[in-house]
């Protein structure tokens, strides 16, 4: 039987005999999804998915053995059955852990594999979430920001680890830094750098005096913007004894009695 004269042969990705069969059959469906209805095409254009140990066992094939597609695709998951990538449960996400000396974005490299590997729908969002923040050490800033503010989509702890990625960057040792990283922050430093020398040209006889910041608002009411930024840390407590303070009053900012903000 001649093949029809509109059909084109798909670029099959060739069966490596190490790989799991399930997925080259999905593969080869897909490809073929204009013709699947032809089971005697079908089964004649197979075997141009198949590498050369593949091919060895198709042309072993007894005659008049294969009668359609079904049939031939139930052969061929049989014999190279035992390459079928067994399906991960969950589980494996939660046995993932943080290495010491381990960088985030590789952590968040192996956690996505291992996700990427298990079946649809046997792992939500928020279970992806509450697994990723697991392996993270207690003292991680991530994990403290993720407990602060808790979130259930992947497209929100995607943006966080990029942005806390890009924090642990600058703060990789030379000795450990790659040429690009080693570059982006030299950049940036020198940036900082033409800003603080252009700052002190303005005027270098203010050098020694105190720089005082003006607020537009009070700043308790800053507080409130700013104090689950990751950024912010609480100062330390104001130094001297605190029984010979004012116990009346509250300071927001040093989350200490005696004084006010």
């Amino acid at each position: 039987m001649r093949p029809p004269k509109k059909f084109t042969p798909p670029k099959f990705t060739s069966y490596d005999w190490k790989s799991d069969p399930l997925a080259h059959i999905s593969h080869y469906r897909q490809m073929m999804s204009l013709w699947n209805r032809d089971e005697t095409l079908m089964c004649k254009v197979f075997p141009s998915s198949l590498g050369e140990t593949e091919l060895r066992w198709f042309d072993r094939l007894p005659a008049g053995l294969i009668h359609g597609w079904k049939q031939l695709s139930e052969e061929f998951l049989a014999r190279f059955v035992s390459n079928t990538k067994i399906p991960k449960e969950p589980d494996t996400l939660f046995g993932l852990r943080k290495e010491q000396e381990e960088t985030l974005r590789n952590y968040a490299r192996r956690y996505w594999e291992e996700y990427n590997d298990l079946e649809e729908n046997v792992c939500s969002e928020q279970m992806a979430v509450m697994f990723f923040k697991h392996g993270l050490c207690p003292e991680s800033k991530l994990r403290q920001s993720l407990t602060k503010r808790p979130t259930t989509a992947l497209k929100d702890l995607c943006a966080r680890i990029e942005q806390y990625a890009r924090l642990e960057d600058d703060q990789i040792p030379i000795e450990e830094a790659s040429a690009e990283q080693i570059a982006r922050h030299k950049k940036r430093t020198d940036r900082g750098e033409h800003q603080r020398i252009a700052v002190n040209e303005v005027d270098k006889s203010k050098s020694h005096e105190a720089v005082v910041t003006v607020f537009k608002e009070p700043i308790y009411r800053i507080l409130e913007k700013i104090k689950r930024e990751p950024f912010f840390v609480w100062p330390p407590k104001m130094l001297g004894d605190p029984a010979r303070r004012n116990q009346k009053l509250k300071c927001t900012y040093h989350q200490d009695r005696g004084h006010m903000t």
